[in-house]
């Protein structure tokens, strides 16, 4: 393949806080939580590879709280990586979500891709691949507890074929990935 490899914030859209990380931790505590508002997604929501996005287990704030965040906003087709912890977590804001908007937490960081430049979902299926989850691990920059940062994401390699073939490729690997989960859940489905 002579495709060319770029650097994430290379497709990342041109719009500012496009690459973010989450609010500071003691800004998203807690204390600010409650039964139902906005959504935070954690690390619960995201997988090494496994699923494309946990769309359950949340911790809510209310629209007032959300919008002091609004930097940290993640919506439809939006990469959210895990950030500290358990690095190597990817997913990406499917279309058929519960919730219209949500907030990313203070252990993770969200990429917004340019359209134009690239399909949201082929970098997502890169990001989350085997090779991908052990390049974002093996960049852990912390001591005890895992580290990526902003200029870690930022760097990150990307192959960018021409758009068309990027969105080939991701709708082949979404048939193959609808036709798993939909086994899985009647194999589930099955053993219940």
């Amino acid at each position: 393949m002579n495709w060319k490899i770029v650097q994430l914030q290379q497709i990342a859209s041109e719009e500012k806080g496009s690459i973010v990380s989450g609010p500071f931790g003691s800004n998203i505590s807690a204390k600010y939580f409650v039964d139902e508002g906005v959504p935070v997604i954690r690390g619960n929501n995201l997988t090494k590879g496994g699923q494309k996005f946990i769309d359950d287990g949340y911790v809510f704030l209310t629209e007032s709280k959300a919008a002091e965040f609004r930097n940290c906003i993640a919506l439809k087709d939006d990469i959210v990586f895990t950030a500290a912890g358990s690095i190597g977590q990817v997913g990406i804001i499917p279309h058929d979500t519960k919730f219209e908007k949500y907030v990313i937490s203070n252990k993770q960081l969200r990429v917004r891709i340019d359209k134009k430049k690239a399909d949201p979902m082929f970098v997502y299926y890169w990001l989350s691949c085997p090779q991908m989850v052990s390049y974002l691990v093996s960049m852990n920059n912390g001591g005890a507890v895992p580290l990526l940062n902003l200029g870690i994401i930022r760097r990150v390699p990307v192959p960018l074929p021409p758009l068309d073939i990027q969105v080939s490729i991701s709708a082949i690997v979404s048939n193959f990935n609808d036709a798993v989960e939909n086994n899985l859940k009647r194999i589930q489905l099955l053993e219940e």
